[in-house]
C-alpha cells in the first residue's frame, strides 16, 4: 500500500520538475525576444 501511494507522488514531482524547466525555457526565450526587439528599434532610429 505505501509503495502505490509513493510513486504517484514522485510523478507529480517529475513532472513539477518538466514544468519549472520548461517555464524557465520560456522566460529566457521572452528574455532573448525583448532585446532583440530592443536591439533593433535602437538600429533603426539610428
Amino acid at each position: 500500500m505505501t509503495q502505490q501511494r509513493r510513486r504517484p507522488r514522485a510523478i507529480a514531482i517529475a513532472r513539477a520538475d518538466e514544468s519549472r524547466s520548461q517555464g524557465e525555457l520560456i522566460a529566457f526565450a521572452a528574455t532573448l525576444a525583448l532585446f532583440a526587439i530592443a536591439a533593433s528599434a535602437i538600429f533603426s532610429s539610428l
